[in-house]
This record gives structure tokens, C-alpha cells and sequence, in this order.
């Protein structure tokens, strides 16, 4: 509930520049009464989860989204992260300003007692680096909603790993144009799915592979090798 209450506070300030999608999964902690009140007062829409797991949550999402003429653009916050105030107002303006349809910036990792201790430094897209293991931070990611309608959405047989298969699935098509902004506009709670031990791991690697088993086997491969290693290059500790 606490990391619930911390990311819609941190969207409160854009409450009337955002319609919010919210989805709650039959919760009795008094989680809906709380997401209710944020619709009530704010431009959202309660959702009931009629699936089970993360990515049909997020399909859901998406497919009332595409459905709502006021949208133009979609991300996510998912409950454990939070915005950065500032640096996601500017985030908004420069989607708002921009003929790109796949935006996505930096993000940093917070702790439980909400220290930051890492920033993921996404980088400039290239076909060359994507397919040598690199991705954007999903939770940073929004884009126009003709993405979602022209590449589908998100295939939960890839497990933890769905997000990754989907951004593949998006860039290597070279058929959407890409913008990075260079700052951080969004704050992660660490841990996750897919770290959460090391066999979750090895699950998750697997999967990155299978994203490219259509290429080939040595793609696939090359993947499992090169994405941890990326992200070995990409989070740098504090100290």
C-alpha cells in the first residue's frame, strides 16, 4: 500500500496533463478504496484485473487505452516506481513537442528506505546496440498509441522477459521513430520479477534469447551473453 500511495503522489501534479489508467487486481488492503478516491478527484479510470500476472494487466490497460479518443500517447507507472517531478514535467513537453512516436529516458533505483543507489544511463538507440544486447528502461518508455496498434501487445509466454520481447519487436522493426531524453524522470524500487533470485534470473535470460530465436540461434545466444553485460556498463553503484 505504502509504495501504491508514494507512486500516485508522485503523479498527483499531473493528474490533469495525464488520464490515468488504473488496475487493480481484487486487492483488500484498502488499495481500491485509495485508487478510487485518486479517479474520483483526478482524470483516471478504475479498472477491475480480469486476468492474472503483471503483462495482462498491463494488456488491459492498453487495449482501454487505444479504445479512449482523449489518448494520444501511452506509458506506465507501475506501483513501485515513482516520477521525478521536475524532470518528468519536461519529459511531457518534449513528447508534446515532438513528431517521434517512442520516447523513453533515463530512470534511477531507489532502496526500501529510499535512498537512490543507481542510475540506469539508457543511451542513444542504434539497431547496432540493440541487437547486441541493449534496452531502454521499459518504465521510462511511452509511445504513441499507433506502436500498440501496429506491433500488438505484450505476449505473457515470455514471462518476465514480455517487455524486452515487445521493445524487440518494436525497434528492430525500423519502422518507428525513437527519441531519448537524457535525464531521469522516474524512480524504481529495486528488485523485481525477473532479479528476485537467481533461478527468476536464468528464467529471464532464457527469455531474453527466445526475443530473437526468430533470427537465429547465434542471435539468441549472443543475446544471453551480451544483455547482462550491458547492464553491468549501464547501472553504475553509489557509494
Amino acid at each position: 500500500m505504502r509504495t501504491v500511495r508514494d507512486a500516485l503522489e508522485s503523479a498527483a501534479p499531473f493528474r490533469h496533463e495525464i488520464k490515468h489508467y488504473l488496475i487493480d487486481a481484487a486487492s483488500s488492503d484498502g488499495t481500491r478504496e485509495y485508487l478510487a478516491s485518486f479517479v474520483t478527484i483526478g482524470n483516471g479510470v478504475l479498472l477491475s484485473q480480469t486476468g492474472t500476472g503483471l503483462y495482462p494487466a498491463l494488456n488491459q490497460a492498453v487495449t482501454a487505452a487505444l479504445a479512449d479518443p482523449e489518448i494520444t500517447h501511452i506509458g506506465f507507472l507501475h506501483s513501485d516506481d515513482r516520477f521525478i517531478s521536475a524532470q518528468f514535467d519536461q519529459y511531457l513537453c518534449h513528447i508534446n513537442s515532438s513528431q517521434c512516436d517512442f520516447f523513453y529516458s533515463d530512470i534511477e533505483y531507489h532502496d526500501k528506505h529510499d535512498r537512490c543507489f543507481r542510475v540506469w544511463n539508457a543511451g542513444r538507440f542504434s539497431m547496432f546496440k540493440l541487437k547486441t544486447g541493449w534496452m531502454p528502461p521499459h518504465t521510462s518508455v511511452v509511445v504513441a498509441k499507433r506502436i500498440y496498434r501496429d506491433f500488438g501487445i505484450y505476449d505473457p509466454a515470455f514471462g518476465t522477459a514480455a517487455d524486452y520481447e515487445w521493445i524487440v519487436r518494436v525497434l528492430s522493426s525500423n519502422n518507428a521513430s525513437v527519441s531519448y531524453y537524457p535525464q531521469r524522470t522516474l524512480s524504481m524500487l529495486a528488485g523485481g520479477a525477473s532479479g528476485a533470485t537467481l533461478a527468476a534470473r536464468l528464467r529471464a535470460n532464457a527469455m531474453d534469447g527466445k526475443a530473437w530465436a526468430d533470427g537465429s540461434l547465434a542471435r539468441s545466444l549472443l543475446i544471453r551473453v551480451t544483455k547482462p553485460l550491458r547492464k553491468v556498463l549501464q547501472f553504475r553503484a553509489f557509494p
